[in-house]
């Protein structure tokens, strides 16, 4: 940074290095947009992003809600898009839906779900779903005791590694003229007469940069600096917890995809770089972003779940690693977490010609569609036409930024 009477100033300036704000500083830079500025107060990814279920889906269960269709129909399409963009990163996925014998969603009801999402995904999709005999559930899942199930479907998503999907993303901007800044926190937004300056914290230092666009893509966080700022929030937050645990290969050949009979909370076992990865979502979560762990109650309750349904039963020493996510929403007042929708909201704060947008919502597989809407609100504010590039091949960079390489190192400690 500079001295501040030498003040940096950007055209555009993201806090949040997750999936979100390294997607909107792609959209950009591939508009030609150079000025931009990333802010990350750690490294690119350390936050929720690389605390997924890491699937690349439309959302199967979404489907609950005439609503989120549309979510479903982008989810799909972006899928296919993004297994063009980064093959070597995001790749099909078969998936066992059983039908349980008592309980549970009912063999109709999940052919209806299965037919509308191949439906939804029409030409994007990877392959129509299909009943399959339990020979072949043996050999797809061969632990699954199918002495607790009727029927069997099988359909396909996407599957990657969260991570390095932000790594190539980050990637591509910055060889595209991206500007990243890791380890430097903003901690208070100040507006003035050009739009706003940024105060920053990079190791007990503040700096001051300006800017006329700030895109707030810290997830979790992205209240604070708005309450740092006193600047009041146009929607109620809310965080949505998702616990996971990692344990040895299983031999899963597919991903396995459960209903809990009880409290009807869906919950996925999967194979994932050599491990098995279990996770399941839907836990109201209202402490300090910073706080959030995997429980002792989400580790008895994924662990409980799956040896229901699996013969080779899993104890707590054979967990490898453990984390959780959360999934920032704008609360719904009149329903509840299942219920609230998670269709992204972008909302504003005006000052003068500047802008604060902050996201809520938003999904994995969905974070370059979003990033393009957020990317046309901010040229079309600006009087600019230029349209985003982040479909197109020539703007990907064949290999990520360097990341841990080992799946337990990663994890361990959340």
């Amino acid at each position: 940074m500079t001295s501040q009477s030498q003040q940096e100033r950007y055209r555009v300036v993201i806090l949040g290095g997750g999936i979100h704000g390294v997607g909107v500083l792609h959209d950009l830079v591939s508009r030609g947009w150079k000025d931009n500025l990333l802010i990350d107060k750690g490294t690119l990814g350390c936050g929720t992003s690389s605390r997924s279920t890491k699937l690349i889906h439309g959302g199967l269960r979404y489907l609950e809600h005439i609503r989120d269709f549309p979510l479903v129909a982008e989810g799909l399409k972006e899928r296919q898009l993004l297994m063009n963009l980064a093959s070597d990163l995001v790749k099909p996925l078969p998936l066992i839906f059983p039908v349980l014998n008592k309980g549970g969603v009912s063999r109709p009801m999940i052919k209806i779900g299965l037919s509308l999402y191949d439906f939804l995904a029409g030409s994007k999709r990877i392959e129509r779903h299909r009943s399959i005999a339990e020979s072949e559930v043996s050999q797809l899942a061969p632990t699954l005791d199918k002495s607790l199930f009727k029927h069997y479907y099988l359909f396909y998503d996407g599957q990657t590694d969260d991570l390095a999907l932000v790594n190539r993303v980050a990637a591509s901007a910055r060889s595209h003229g991206g500007k990243i800044v890791e380890n430097t926190k903003a901690e208070k937004i100040t507006p003035d007469k050009d739009g706003y300056i940024i105060t920053l914290n990079y190791g007990g230092e503040l700096r001051t940069i300006s800017t006329r666009y700030i895109v707030n893509a810290m997830g979790p966080w992205a209240h604070e600096i708005l309450s740092a700022s006193q600047i009041e929030p146009k929607y109620e937050g809310i965080n949505n917890k998702g616990a996971h645990l990692m344990v040895q290969d299983i031999g899963l050949k597919s991903g396995v995809f459960l209903q809990s009979p009880e409290d009807g909370r869906i919950f996925f076992v999967l194979p994932w770089l050599g491990k098995t990865l279990i996770g399941t979502t839907e836990t109201a979560f209202s402490s300090s972003p910073d706080s959030v762990i995997t429980d002792q109650n989400d580790i008895q309750y994924l662990l409980d779940h799956t040896n229901r349904f699996f013969s080779k039963k899993l104890k707590e020493k054979d967990i490898e690693a453990k984390f959780s996510g959360l999934r920032w929403l704008a609360k719904d007042k009149t329903a509840g977490l299942s219920d609230t929708s998670r269709s992204y909201q972008i909302s504003q704060h005006r000052h003068g010609h500047g802008i604060i947008f902050t996201i809520y919502g938003g999904k994995l597989t969905a974070y370059r569609a979003l990033s393009e809407t957020l990317g046309n609100m901010i040229i079309s504010d600006f009087g600019d036409l230029q349209k985003s590039q982040t479909d197109k091949k020539q703007f990907w960079n064949k290999t990520s930024l360097n990341i841990e390489s080992s799946v337990i190192t990663r994890f361990r400690g959340m």
